[in-house]
């Protein structure tokens, strides 16, 4: 009984020893099962104490303890030389210890290898068969394994098995952490993580590029350091406020370098729960400055005459269909249209040339644009002809605008290379109406009010009858 009371006071011992190993943090995850395996070896007396991987044939030593130049971590064997190949047939403790005087007599692992004492066990992980746990000596065992030592084989599985899982996750994680790290911090977008008061706390190296700003003076700063003013920075917020969970925003935000240099960027933002009850926002954003310049540029040219800087005809029309349509929801709605036509245009550009023509054109389109409130639209309809679009303007309002307008264009000279050119202009009136079916027909009206101003001497304003 005193014998018993000792061995279970033992084994207590033994698996107090291996608690405290697992807990250790910093030794790395094979050398706390060789600890564990010199602790097995210790309670049973054996010299040698394996940690094994079994995949079909192949045993592998995962990890071992042994006297010097014995065995060696990797070490490979023909799963049938090992006694634990009994051991997974019986699927229980195997516990051998004198070969020679057991019905295991003869077995190949006692014949290649010279084990005479063996005890092992099957670990678990994840339910699968990962291997086993063992300890042997080419030597006899002086005490006969007991049922003590039978269950403290199975503990010892479970323990390993139970260790081995626990790394498994961790290191599943750990690489699941590596892989984020490597995708957040190399990908081609920048990205910011805020807090709910817009306090960076993450990012990445792309960010620190776009922003112009080493990653250290960027984290704890408020959001607002790179934003261009308050009004931008308080529209952020507010859609910060307006991302939902599951949700995600696009906006394009103009930032402000380090070196105060303006850029243009994408944000694409999704709410992420940094603690509980704490959500903050992950921003992935792209620098646009380069590809909305040439958005802005190809919009240019397909809405702006190149010589003049005016609208051109399609963007004009379209321009003035939107207005029709605005009178055909308020008929109480007045809006003037004027066309232009340079008088004598042709002969200037045949006797001047067309370095002088296009100077005229120029010079004109100037006029008209000092003439612009912000709601009016002005446009070069072709060759020599422009036209004008005043929203809210009567008749009478109009024609006091065409002969100011008709007045500046007397006072001007174009001067080119020496050669001098006076210009007049004719202009034909007159409104949109709810009747239009389309801007033809108000062209019709502003073109036959032209035609009468050139009639009628040129340099002078018309209205439609």
């Amino acid at each position: 009984m005193k014998d018993k009371l000792l061995l279970i006071e033992q084994q207590n011992n033994a698996l107090h020893r291996l608690n405290e190993i697992a807990a250790i943090s910093k030794i790395s995850p094979k050398e706390t099962l060789r600890k564990a395996l010199e602790i097995g070896r210790q309670y049973f007396g054996l010299e040698f104490g394996i940690v094994s991987h079994i995949v079909g044939e192949a045993y592998t030593v995962d990890v071992q303890s042994s006297p010097p130049d014995t065995l060696h971590d990797g070490q490979l064997f023909a799963l049938g030389l090992t006694y634990c190949k009994t051991t997974l047939d019986i699927d229980d403790v195997l516990a051998i210890t004198d070969v020679t005087r057991s019905e295991y007599v003869g077995h190949p692992c006692h014949q290649e290898l010279g084990l005479i004492s063996y005890i092992g066990a099957v670990i678990r992980v994840d339910s699968k068969i990962h291997g086993t746990i063992n300890f042997s000596s080419p030597n006899a065992r002086q005490l006969e394994y007991d049922q003590i030592d039978d269950e403290f084989m199975r503990l010892l599985a479970r323990w390993a098995g139970s260790f081995l899982e626990r790394q498994s996750t961790l290191d599943e994680l750990s690489f699941t952490k590596k892989r984020f790290e490597m995708l957040f911090e190399n990908n081609a977008s920048g990205i910011l993580l805020v807090d709910k008061d817009c306090n960076i706390i993450m990012t990445n190296k792309r960010i620190c590029e776009i922003l112009g700003y080493p990653r250290n003076e960027l984290l704890g700063q408020k959001a607002k350091v790179v934003h261009i003013d308050e009004t931008s920075y308080k529209t952020m917020k507010e859609d910060f406020l307006k991302i939902k969970e599951d949700a995600y925003i696009k906006r394009e935000y103009q930032l402000k370098r380090k070196d105060n240099r303006h850029i243009w960027c994408e944000f694409f933002g999704s709410p992420i729960e940094l603690a509980e009850h704490d959500t903050g926002i992950v921003w992935s954003i792209l620098d646009i400055t380069t590809q909305k310049k040439l958005r802005d540029m190809l919009k240019l040219h397909a809405t702006t005459d190149y010589l003049t800087g005016l609208n051109n005809r399609r963007y004009f029309t379209s321009r003035l269909e939107e207005e029709l349509s605005r009178i055909k929801r308020d008929k109480k709605r007045t809006t003037a249209l004027m066309m232009f036509d340079l008088d004598h245009f042709k002969l200037i550009n045949d006797s001047l040339g067309h370095l002088m023509g296009d100077a005229v054109l120029k010079r004109f389109a100037e006029v008209l644009k000092k003439n612009l409130r912000k709601t009016d639209i002005a446009g070069r309809i072709g060759g020599e002809e422009f036209a004008m679009v005043l929203p809210d303007t009567d008749l009478e309002k109009a024609a006091v605008l065409a002969n100011r307008i008709r007045e500046e264009v007397i006072d001007q000279t174009t001067t080119v290379e020496g050669e001098y050119a006076h210009l007049t202009v004719s202009i034909g009136l007159t409104l949109l109406t709810y009747d239009d079916f389309g801007f033809e027909s108000a062209f019709a009206r502003a073109d036959s009010a032209l035609y009468l101003a050139k009639k009628n001497g040129r340099n002078r304003v018309e209205r439609s009858p």
